[in-house]
């Protein structure tokens, strides 16, 4: 009896040992290699600039600024923007106006609601642009110098004053330049801005009371 009890103790420790030795059912963890990462995403491609030109005659020098660009007009009125942005135009601190960047920005563009060149806000910046020009001759385009810009630094202007010549603004602006020019008057700068619409640029045309684009 204690014979076949050590030979049943012997067999069950040659059967532990034999199973210890086994493989594992688990299957083997998957190498890094079957699972590359995913490639970088490419950067974000920039926005081209759009070209636009401010008009009444081309005006260069005048300063001009969007969310993304800014700076001064070129030789031939244009400034650079990106589709949907509004564009500020100003000289020195006088704010001429804002209006939706485009490819043909005007004053009456600065003015809300605005259609027709006499209209006397809009009158009154054609006067001051055509004040400021350095040779004063529109016919070839209008030029702000940057003494001109410099002189207008701090200085603001309503352009819905009544008298615009008595605007404290314009009255110190224009004593500073170089002979104090005097303002041109409405009536010339009406004439004038009507014919750079109608026939310089040929952006606008009269129709139906007002002025709208006109069709190409």
């Amino acid at each position: 009896m204690h014979t076949k009890t050590i030979a049943l103790a012997v067999s069950l420790l040659l059967l532990t040992s034999c199973g210890g030795g086994g493989s594992s059912d688990n299957p083997p963890a998957p190498s890094s290699t079957n699972n590359p990462s995913p490639p970088p995403e490419p950067p974000p491609s920039t926005p081209t600039a759009s070209t636009g030109v401010f008009i009444d005659s081309t005006v260069s020098g005048i300063a001009y600024q969007t969310p993304t660009y800014s700076g001064l007009t070129n030789n031939a009125g244009e400034y650079n923007y990106l589709p949907g942005e509004t564009v500020t135009f100003s000289v020195g601190g006088i704010v001429f106006g804002s209006t939706a960047a485009g490819p043909v920005v005007t004053p009456l563009s600065l003015v809300s609601g605005s259609t027709d060149p006499t209209d006397p806000v809009v009158s009154n910046i054609v006067r001051l642009l055509l004040t400021l020009d350095d040779d004063g001759d529109a016919s070839n385009g209008i030029s702000i110098s940057s003494a001109t810009s410099t002189a207008a630094t701090g200085v603001s202007v309503d352009f819905a004053a009544a008298d615009l010549a008595a605007d404290p603004g314009v009255s110190t602006l224009l004593a500073s330049l170089p002979g104090s020019p005097m303002l041109v008057d409405a009536a010339t700068a009406q004439s004038h801005f009507a014919n750079t619409l109608a026939t310089s640029w040929g952006t606008m045309k009269w129709g139906t009371g007002s002025w709208q684009a006109a069709t190409p």
